[in-house]
């Protein structure tokens, strides 16, 4: 029986796996199926306005996440039949109790994945292989066309060759690598698709186990996980690449320099570890970081959620000094991170000088008659900036492999495990276009509706353009002026150093006799290490520079972030879910993101500007193609930096993003009905994330395509007139040089600047907030007396408050006097009368006629905070912060540990506190499982104690406080508030019996306001 099932599964997967043949066999592999008017259609639309899921060319059907996914439990299960069948046949023979099952190595996983997408990995191969070779073959032919400088004294149709063969090899060089990533990228965001659908799959199937329940990973780190495996799906595959490019580039230095590039290589893979335990550092630093970066958004969430109790015991500025240290812990780590971004600029920029100096400098001093020409120059120089990618490349490979070997191992046990509960799982397209695939779980459309109401506002160019000068603000306008300074100076040394082997190449061929080539060389070389030695020093400071600034930039931001949230109004109508991500995901862009953009945007600038002014400088001529060239890249840049900027975006949105997969994965399921649901719930989010990925990589893979157009024009054009205008040798070398590296900064400035756009987006958020309502003022120029309100006599005249939502006033015409050291209870029908009357007095709404006065004062005319402070509340829910149970009684110290001690002793709380382990310095957690529910509220009964006011108001217990403890907060504060004017809030009459006076209100007008007898004598409201 369990063969004849096996036979049948292995049967529906054949037809599933035909149906999808195509995938397979046809040349359209996991390309995205789209012509170019469609493209072009959807760049116009993205220039003109805002992108939608509907207007990005659309998938294939056997692009889809369903088809793929079948292909891959097909070759899955092939997979797990062929190992069963192997493990059988090893145990033949044996006493299977006595053998062990062997441990799960990912490989099989790995192998899956690679036969699903193996006729597209052979693309990418070939690609790769392409890429390799004329990557090699155009610093070849920059230095033919160098050869024919020297060599060729008349400019002929030979130069014309060598000019057009220049520009096949750059073309031929860009597409192929265009191609190559772009594929690349496909197949990562396929195999994410894939494992992503099948393990949502396999978790329904097994949903209601409780071992599944306790030993799954939770979403989010599950889809990590996932991703962590398929960035190693194509680097592994072209793993001979490497070194197949670091022969070919060492065959060609050892030709050059001989045995001299072995020092430079050795340099190069010395720096390579030293590299690798800088970033170790890091990482430990970040963990340490984001321990901190949990702390402060738990602080965060407290005091949003703790917001109303917070105002009331006017403790904002202990939360506002709790999260400002934390702040700064978290910004000290970053310092440092900080300057250790030094290191990797002087690794990006200054390890290339480092190679070639010692390489270059072993070269010529091991024999006198070496002697530097420029083609040797230009090879050496290109060759070991070639060298140094596939190097870094090998140990990052190595380092994702051991992250990866993890996740594989957990991934395919799970993907081992048999289904424990019977789901049947959606098998064709219609199925899925059915009964509501169309549409998403109700909490991402929720998200979706309110990404929809907020985009417009999101990508508005003048939004973006006051939220860049925000930043710039906050940076430091003299920051900025120091930067590009700085960087400027960077770019020019680094020039100045091509332009000394330069130079010292022209020099060499007019030197006279060994000792001027000696005196030659020792003085260039000197001033090489010289030039080598400054720009390190300039680096530093750049780094140091950058680093000031944007910890500048990011404490004020986060302090007026801060200190506008604490002046919100107590029933402020802002999303906390939107201010709890401004604090977290907004301000990390600010503060890791946008800096890194900044300086990539700007040294690429400078680069492209300054390699523009020498190329210039050293051919006039090429001045006229200038201005041409500029219009065509800003014109490139303009028009796809819109549709990029909108695909991007499109990513965060939670219909299109993973966000809903994340959900789906932790949401409680109950019944197949449900968890089918969510099936295409979650496929057709993965379906609708592989839709905006393809689309981004055409985008990108088309702007970057073009980009290097404009590279490869900018080189024709410099060889040519260099082969034209027959200048020296050595500025033809420093020429091609400058031509041959302005690819980089070209394609780095628009990606940066439209990070940067990106970022902006963080920045307009933050910008919001600093637009919402405030409250009043927490300090006036008047202050009342210190020892205010002396009597605690409050009175209302005529007092009308502010209107609620539905334009109706809370409370209305109110004409009383509360009595100094009277006990009145105030009774309504609900709580939001009470509620109002709370609100009044703590002015968390605002009067909009009358007034109240407190011991004959208007307390319209104090602040806030001395307002506040003289009243006490103790709430219905009472309310424990994160800290130490002192610091929940007095935070700012102000009284000694004797009188906390005789505070908590006459509440009947000193036993139990020392009984505590730390007693008084007791770690309260959110949870506050220390204390039952009565004792919270007799802790906050302790504060009240302290705090020593003349006015309290005292809501009405929840039922789950035993009498006991209600009685005695009763007694307590007769007997230690004798002289105090109490305000007892209820509902239920009958708990305000012992009070002097009753107010009765109902819908914010005082009814009655008599004796308790009295009232209890006149009619059934009060009864009620």
């Amino acid at each position: 029986m369990r063969r004849r099932c096996s036979h049948l599964h292995a049967a529906r997967h054949y037809i599933v796996f035909r149906r999808c043949h195509s995938y397979r066999n046809e040349s359209k592999g996991s390309l995205i199926h789209m012509n170019l008017f469609w493209i072009n259609r959807m760049v116009v639309m993205g220039h003109r306005g805002l992108l939608q899921l509907s207007d990005l060319c659309k998938l294939y059907n056997e692009e889809s996440v369903h088809t793929l996914s079948s292909v891959f439990e097909h070759e899955w299960e092939k997979q797990q039949n062929y190992t069963e069948r192997l493990d059988l046949e090893e145990d033949s023979g044996r006493e299977s109790l006595m053998v062990s099952r062997k441990p799960n190595t990912g490989y099989s996983l790995l192998y899956a994945l690679w036969v699903t997408f193996l006729p597209a990995l052979v693309k990418v191969a070939l690609l790769r292989l392409s890429t390799d070779i004329f990557s090699i073959l155009v610093p070849l032919t920059l230095r033919w066309v160098i050869l024919f400088c020297e060599r060729q004294a008349v400019f002929d149709w030979a130069g014309y060759t060598y000019s057009l063969v220049v520009m096949g090899a750059v073309c031929c060089c860009a597409v192929s690598q265009h191609h190559f990533e772009k594929h690349s990228r496909i197949i990562a965001a396929n195999a994410q698709a894939v494992l992503a659908g099948f393990l949502y799959r396999k978790t329904l199937s097994f949903s209601h186990s409780s071992e599944q329940q306790s030993n799954t990973t939770q979403g989010t780190d599950l889809l990590r996980e996932v991703e962590n495996v398929t960035e190693l799906v194509v680097p592994l595959a072209c793993l001979w690449s490497t070194p197949l490019r670091v022969s070919l580039c060492l065959g060609l230095l050892w030709r050059e320099l001989g045995p001299g590039v072995l020092v430079g290589v050795a340099l190069l893979l010395v720096l390579i570890p030293v590299n690798s335990a800088v970033e170790r550092k890091a990482k430990q630093l970040q963990r340490a970081q984001l321990i901190i970066m949990e702390r402060s958004e738990q602080l965060i969430k407290e005091m949003l959620h703790k917001y109303q109790a917070l105002k009331f015991l006017t403790w904002e500025s202990w939360f506002h000094q709790r999260v400002s240290e934390s702040r700064a812990r978290e910004l000290e780590i970053r310092r440092i991170l900080g300057y250790l971004t030094a290191f990797s600029m002087l690794n990006s920029i200054c390890m290339p000088f480092l190679v070639g100096f010692s390489s270059i400098g072993v070269f010529v001093l091991v024999d006198d008659g070496n002697v530097l020409t420029p083609s040797q120059i230009f090879t050496s120089l290109c060759f070991f900036r070639l060298l140094r990618p596939p190097l870094l490349e090998l140990l990052g490979l190595f380092s994702a492999l051991k992250q990866a070997q993890q996740s594989l191992c957990h991934l395919e046990k799970i993907f081992l495990r048999k289904d424990l509960g019977t789901t049947q799982s959606v098998t064709s397209k219609e199925e899925l276009l059915s009964d509501g695939f169309q549409q998403p779980c109700d909490r991402c459309k929720d998200k979706h509706s309110h990404f929809d109401e907020k985009s417009d506002h999101c990508l508005s160019k003048k939004g973006s353009g006051k939220a860049c000068m925000l930043y710039l603000r906050a940076f430091g306008w003299h920051w900025l002026a120091v930067s590009s300074l700085v960087y400027l100076s960077v770019c020019a040394v680094s020039l100045a150093q091509d332009g000394i082997l330069s130079v010292w190449t022209g020099e060499a061929k007019e030197v006279q006799g060994l000792e001027g080539w000696r005196e030659l060389r020792n003085s260039r070389l000197s001033a090489y290490a010289l030039f080598g030695l400054l720009q390190a020093f300039l680096v530093c400071c750049a780094a140091y520079c950058l680093t000031c600034a944007s910890l500048r930039a990011s404490h004020t931001l986060h302090s007026k972030l801060l200190s506008d949230v604490v002046h919100m109004p107590m029933h402020s109508q802002t999303d906390m879910r939107r201010l709890l991500q401004a604090f977290t995901q907004d301000m990390q862009v600010i503060d890791e993101e946008l800096p890194k953009h900044l300086h990539s945007c700007l040294k690429s600038l400078l680069d492209i500007l300054s390699t523009i002014t020498l190329i210039s400088f050293i051919m006039p001529v090429f001045s006229l193609a200038l201005f041409p060239l500029i219009i065509l890249f800003l014109r490139i840049q303009s028009r796809l930096a819109s549709a990029q900027s909108h695909i991007r975006h499109m990513e965060t949105s939670p219909v299109a993003s993973l966000e809903c997969v994340t959900q789906c994965f932790e949401a409680p399921l109950s019944g197949p009905k449900h968890r089918e649901v969510c099936l295409t719930h979650c496929l057709q989010a993965l379906n609708q994330n592989l839709l905006v990925k393809y689309n981004k990589i055409n985008t990108e893979s088309r702007a970057g395509l073009r980009l290097d157009g404009i590279a490869g024009i900018v080189l024709f054009l410099v060889s040519l007139i260099l082969l034209e205008t027959e200048p020296d040798s050595g500025l033809v070398v420093l020429a091609l040089i400058c031509a041959f590296n302005i690819k980089k900064a070209i394609h780095q400035y628009p990606h940066a600047a439209s990070d940067i756009n990106m970022d902006m987006l963080s920045m307009q958020n933050l910008c919001e907030f600093a637009k919402v309502e405030k409250e009043a003022a927490w300090k006036k120029s008047y202050r009342p007396p210190s020892d205010w309100p002396q009597h605690g006599e409050v009175k209302f005249r005529n007092y009308e408050s502010e209107a609620s939502s539905n334009d109706t006033p809370a409370l209305r015409g109110i004409n009383l006097t509360i009595l100094k050291g009277e006990k009145i209870g105030v009774v309504s029908r609900g709580k939001s009368d009470t509620d109002a009357l709370v609100s009044s007095l703590f002015r968390s709404v605002e009067a909009r006629s009358g007034a109240v006065l407190i011991d004959d004062i208007n307390i319209a005319r104090m602040g806030l905070f001395d307002l506040r402070s003289r009243l006490q509340i103790i709430p219905q829910v009472p309310v424990l912060f994160s800290g130490t149970l002192r610091a929940n009684l007095d935070p700012f110290a102000l009284h000694t540990e004797a009188q906390v001690w005789l505070a908590l002793e006459l509440c009947h709380l000193k036993e139990r506190v020392r009984l505590l382990p730390a007693q008084l310095l007791h770690p309260v957690q959110r949870t506050s499982l220390a204390f039952s529910f009565g004792q919270r509220r007799l802790l906050c009964l302790a504060r009240a104690l302290l705090a020593r006011v003349r006015i309290l108001l005292v809501e009405e217990a929840l039922p789950c406080v035993d009498l006991e403890t209600e009685d005695l907060v009763q007694q307590l504060i007769h007997t230690e508030f004798k002289h105090c004017t109490v305000l007892w809030l209820t509902q239920n009459p009958l708990t305000v019996m012992h009070t002097d006076r009753v107010l009765v209100l109902n819908k914010g007008q005082a009814v009655n306001f008599e004796a308790p007898s009295t009232l209890l004598q006149q009619g059934p409201l009060f009864s009620q």
